[in-house]
């Protein structure tokens, strides 16, 4: 799937249904965590202010198509540091009839561990299919977060700057802009500015690493500032287990991993009904995107990720 528009390093930053600064705002104007923030802050130590999500006392996972260089965590015992990349790669995608293809995935290592009081994540893993339905958890630039649900997966594109990678799509659906199946009160969407930033995902009561932002698809005439339904991608780390395991395994680190499981049907069909239109949709072509581009589209098998 090519897809046009992605969310560049600058800018304004994501929106948020019902937004109110006091549920949604991870910290507080004096830099201290936010006691009403409504997620569980003393699992959030590795996910940085800005563009970065820590996988490893030494590693951190981002954006390709931006550069995080260095990367700012507040420990468990409210100590802001920064610290600096010594090394990165990139990870790569598997395409039919193309090979390994250059992903939107970057892994950095610091040069030199974290603190303790600073806890990395897992990454969230499992079938393909068991993603979808699921809901996540967005962060954007200014650390406002919100939720929203899977709609598909694929194999993205973006023709301003974001390679063929394994991504997660899903909307911003409102009760005004003619949405369905939106969560109300935190459903977000992202805007120019948030790549990069972290998508997390709670696995019995537990986060883990989903992936970061990759791009957004606007339809032509919309405005996704405004409010209009559209479409965000992030990056799914699930469709890259081994390669994270070897990076880390090179330095003596282990990948630690969370498994999610699918959402319970009601029937047989409906799980049928519901696999197949993860089919169709990631074989989509995209004709209205807010720019012109030559859309094109590769499938994932519906296999496990690991």
């Amino acid at each position: 799937m090519l897809i046009t528009g992605f969310c560049s390093a600058n800018c304004i930053g994501g929106i948020i249904d019902g937004f109110d600064v006091a549920r949604h705002a991870r910290f507080l104007e004096d830099g201290t965590a936010n006691p009403d923030f409504f997620l569980d802050e003393t699992q959030l130590s590795g996910v940085a202010h800005q563009r970065a999500a820590l996988i490893s006392p030494r590693h951190y996972v981002t954006a390709n198509h931006v550069s995080t260089t260095s990367a700012t965590f507040v420990g468990l015992d409210g100590i802001e540091r920064t610290y600096t990349a010594s090394s990165s790669q990139r990870l790569t995608t598997f395409v039919d009839g193309e090979g390994d293809i250059p992903s939107d995935i970057r892994v950095y290592r610091l040069d030199q561990e974290v603190d303790p009081a600073i806890m990395p994540l897992p990454i969230v893993v499992g079938e393909a299919s068991d993603f979808i339905g699921q809901e996540l958890i967005a962060f954007e630039q200014h650390q406002w977060a919100g939720r929203n649900t899977i709609d598909a997966l694929g194999i993205v594109e973006f023709t301003s700057g974001s390679s063929d990678t394994v991504a997660v799509q899903y909307s911003f659906d409102t009760a005004t802009n003619g949405g369905s199946g939106g969560l109300g009160q935190d459903e977000i969407g992202l805007l120019s500015g948030d790549s990069g930033g972290t998508a997390l995902m709670s696995v019995g009561g537990r986060y883990g690493v989903l992936g970061t932002h990759m791009g957004i698809d606007v339809p032509e005439g919309s405005n996704a500032a405004a409010g209009d339904r559209y479409d965000t991608f992030s990056t799914l780390l699930a469709g890259y287990e081994g390669q994270l395991s070897s990076i880390l395994a090179a330095d003596g680190y282990s990948l630690q991993t969370l498994r999610v499981t699918a959402i319970p049907e009601p029937s047989a069909f409906a799980g049928c009904m519901l696999l197949s239109t993860v089919i169709v949709l990631r074989r989509h072509k995209r004709r209205r995107a807010r720019s012109t581009g030559c859309p094109t589209a590769h499938s994932v098998s519906n296999h496990k990720f690991d």
